[in-house]
């Protein structure tokens, strides 16, 4: 029962996280005057930082801790890879291809601690997987795309030819990359559970549609966010996106929690 009470929690919990950083942003938005910034990754700069960083930290771990057997929490883990480096790697400080100075020490110390914490939870997937206890494709999967992106990251972070442009480098926007990866792993857990077959996991009407429209607005959502990045950097348009596409996602996952209330660990479709 404690197993199940702590699932419950955990999957509120990023309910939560996303009800903090909307509250944080709406706040800072009402203290400055009503100024809106062009998209969530901006609030980096504001008083809102702290809530920001906070809230993507506290997303990446709850995603992990609920780790399951199913192929949804494989997109979650890849989504945990990702969600710190939201705030870790920042975006451009007022739509410039770069980052105050003063911000670089902690950029580049952000990117040791995720390097280290990669490092160490890939160890401990191996001994678990040499246990038994976690599946030797899945730590392939999701330790191989963690083990690559922070050795990407601490190479250009650390290496004297990138050093100086992190996180702009060779043209790419790094924060921008990670993001997308996000945002694209969170939109596949709904997208997965709409293309089980009925028989399998079956759910309510209600349910089963929300899980197929909840993919297309997200990825809908990305497209937008995408666009906005490239052609209207200095409008909200990559605002809007983003948060049409978090909200979309915490409806889906608020409906989910309420759906598994019972359910702590799912089925597998890929443990073996």
């Amino acid at each position: 029962m404690t197993g199940l009470r702590t699932h419950r929690y955990l999957r509120l919990a990023l309910v939560g996280v996303v009800l903090a950083l909307a509250v944080s942003i709406l706040t800072e938005v009402i203290r400055s005057g009503g100024v809106v910034l062009p998209s969530l990754s901006d609030y980096y700069y504001t008083p809102a930082r702290g809530v920001f960083v906070g809230s993507l930290t506290a997303a990446g771990v709850a995603l992990l801790a609920l780790s399951g057997r199913d192929a949804e929490s494989v997109f979650l883990d890849i989504a945990a890879v990702f969600a710190p480096l939201v705030a870790i790697v920042p975006t451009g400080f007022s739509g410039a291809e770069r980052i105050p100075v003063d911000d670089l020490a902690g950029v580049r110390n952000g990117v040791s601690v995720y390097t280290a914490v990669v490092a160490v939870l890939v160890v401990l997937g191996i001994v678990l997987a040499a246990s038994g206890q976690v599946p030797w494709r899945r730590l392939a999967v999701v330790g191989g795309i963690a083990s690559v992106t922070a050795t990407t990251l601490a190479v250009l972070a650390f290496s004297p030819g990138s050093a100086g442009d992190f996180p702009f480098v060779g043209g790419w926007d790094l924060h921008f990359v990670v993001t997308v990866a996000f945002f694209a792993a969170f939109a596949a857990v709904p997208a997965v559970t709409a293309l089980r077959r009925e028989g399998d996991d079956p759910g309510s009407r209600m349910m089963r549609t929300v899980q197929r429209v909840v993919p297309v607005v997200i990825a809908l959502a990305l497209a937008v966010t995408i666009v906005g990045a490239v052609a209207a950097r200095e409008s909200t348009v990559v605002l809007i996106g983003e948060s049409v596409a978090l909200t979309s996602f915490g409806a889906y996952w608020l409906a989910q929690t309420i759906e598994r209330w019972d359910d702590a660990d799912p089925p597998s479709i890929i443990a073996r």
